[in-house]
């Protein structure tokens, strides 16, 4: 059980340093790129003869799966955090 804590702390720490990241000047210009990149390369993805061979991308294409992943796109170019967390640097030994 311990362990299982431990990945749920890592996994927890991990989403926060993403967040962090995505929220900082370099990320916004990141999440521009990306979500520019897939929103003009989402409908020509799902039309490559190569891809349309794959029953699961066959099935997302029936599913408007170009839609899907532009409106996803969209949600990250337009993300914001809900609210700014303090960043508290515990220096150990430290006089307080």
């Amino acid at each position: 059980m311990d362990g299982v804590r431990r990945l749920g702390d890592r996994v927890e720490v991990a989403v926060q340093d993403v967040e962090d990241f995505l929220d900082s000047p370099a990320g916004r210009r990141f999440r521009r790129l990306l979500a520019g990149a897939a929103i003009i390369g989402a409908p020509l993805l799902f039309r490559l003869p190569v891809l349309k061979r794959s029953p699961l991308l066959r099935a997302l294409e029936l599913a408007g799966g170009a839609a899907l992943l532009v409106k996803f796109a969209e949600a990250l170019r337009d993300w914001e955090p809900a609210s700014r967390r303090a960043i508290v640097i515990d220096v150990p030994g430290g006089s307080a």
